[in-house]
């Protein structure tokens, strides 16, 4: 065969092209980040982030991405400023997304079908926006500006309320691109998503999210929790109001048993409204382990062609972390307060994940079995020409970047934690408190505010990690 070197300098160009797209994800750029920070080597974990923040390889299309997982980094570290930098950062590239509908977002879906999901501008999920807008609010209440955290809270519940109002034309959006793709390539996507092998593979690698329904409408318990916290701080009568009715609120998100210490919130701060002392209180939150990540797999998916019946198609699967703290007991006065789980954030991500996946799945398999289809097909025209030396520069260049290209979306927050948990008493007289972690690990004693609140918070992301404190200590107003 005469091997035409001007072709060969093209379809390895292009395979070059497509591998590429293909390598140096998220997950792997970050992947000296959190093995720093899971093992609480933060100061190293915010100086492999800094780079990344920098990095403009992907056109900022996955910065506001790195934008949250600075924030999160560069706070455990105890780098305040740099970490509320890259959440007001973060939150200025999401907000002008607030009032964007989903048809918006068409010409990057269909981009995605062309190679894949990665190359969709990540501008945040649900979540994302929620915890982005919580954690920049929890520094400013560490920072003691109320005011801009109640901003930074009020802006979380926002975000709720549009996901609510959008995110399933989002998805929906998605989906309809996807079969509007394979019906002009005349691909049956609702066949193949009928096949037996194919479903098979979907429910191996799916079927365990069945067990992690997310939060209502969105809702975060952790968010809605701290915004209470904030609202009760003020020492104003219309905040104590708004206090009250998201303690109660952040207490109906959770099962019975975990309800109590927000029902006693809420009953302290229905007190104060009647005109009892709101005391000095201590508010305790432990943020433990690390989120679910995203790993590739592949599914066999069905091409429906003799010579090919099926290929296999990458698609992302959820992982999670274990090994980290379960629970707490805060000790204060000689008495010990047991925690309570107030977000279990794999159900966050998990649930968010889950609601996308019929999107995902659709996106995928549409994308790589058309992108599979055309390549044989070029090949083979070429070849009826008798054209062999065309058919195979095709066969090289194509096959190269259907490789390239047939790699799954796994960008996802990574150094959130697992769960957060929490504990809420009055102060002791002695000012004097410390945590016990459930694998054995104390933190303190703690220094208490003797006239106000004081709020105790732990990133504990990992058993060989040392936990990160920070307590804000807040006078009454």
């Amino acid at each position: 065969m005469d091997r035409n070197p001007l072709g060969f300098a093209r379809a390895f160009g292009l395979a070059c092209v497509a591998l590429a797209l293909a390598a140096c994800s998220h997950k792997d750029r970050m992947a000296p980040v959190v093995a720093a920070y899971s093992g609480g080597r933060y100061d190293l974990a915010a100086e492999a982030m800094t780079p990344l923040l920098e990095d403009r390889r992907d056109s900022d299309k996955d910065r506001t991405l790195y934008e949250l997982e600075a924030g999160a980094v560069f706070a455990t570290a105890g780098d305040a400023g740099r970490s509320t930098g890259a959440f007001q950062a973060a939150d200025e590239r999401m907000w002008p997304y607030l009032d964007e509908s989903a048809e918006t977002r068409i010409s990057a879906i269909a981009a995605a079908i062309l190679t894949n999901q990665t190359v969709i501008p990540y501008v945040g999920r649900p979540y994302d926006r929620i915890m982005g807008s919580t954690y920049l609010g929890l520094n400013h209440l560490a920072a003691g500006d109320l005011e801009a955290a109640g901003v930074a809270f009020r802006r979380a519940y926002e975000w709720q309320r549009d996901a609510v109002e959008k995110y399933a034309d989002e998805i929906e959006a998605m989906q309809r691109e996807a079969g509007a793709k394979a019906e002009s390539d005349s691909y049956d996507s609702s066949a193949a998503m009928q096949d037996a092998q194919f479903q098979s593979g979907l429910a191996s690698a799916y079927g365990a999210l069945d067990d992690l329904p997310g939060y209502a409408d969105f809702a975060i318990p952790y968010a809605t929790l701290l915004q209470a916290i904030q609202q009760s701080a003020t020492g104003r009568n219309d905040d104590l109001a708004q206090a009250l009715f998201n303690f109660r609120r952040a207490a109906e998100m959770l099962p019975d048993a975990e309800r109590a210490d927000l029902a006693a919130d809420a009953a302290r701060i229905e007190a104060a409204l009647a005109g009892a002392p709101v005391g000095p209180h201590v508010h305790v939150i432990v943020e433990a382990g690390m989120a679910p990540r995203l790993d590739e797999l592949k599914i066999s998916i069905p091409l429906f062609m003799r010579q090919y019946p099926y290929f296999g198609a990458s698609f992302p699967v959820m992982k999670f972390h274990e090994g980290s703290a379960s629970g707490f007991t805060a000790r204060a006065g000689g008495t010990g307060h047991p925690s309570t789980l107030v977000t279990d954030m794999d159900r966050v991500v998990a649930g968010d994940f889950k609601a996308r996946l019929p999107a995902i799945i659709a996106l995928t398999l549409v994308s790589t079995a058309t992108k599979m289809i055309a390549t044989y097909a070029a090949q083979q025209a070429a070849m009826n020409s008798g054209d062999n030396n065309t058919a195979w520069i095709i066969a090289i260049g194509m096959m190269a970047y259907q490789m390239g290209t047939n790699s799954a979306d796994l960008r996802t927050w990574l150094t959130l934690p697992k769960r957060v948990l929490y504990a809420s008493f009055a102060a002791p007289a002695d000012g004097q408190v410390s945590v016990e972690l459930s694998d054995g690990r104390a933190i303190g004693p703690i220094a208490t505010e003797s006239d106000g609140l004081t709020i105790v918070h732990v990133r504990s992301p990992g058993p060989a990690a040392e936990p990160a404190v920070r307590t804000m200590r807040i006078p009454v107003r």
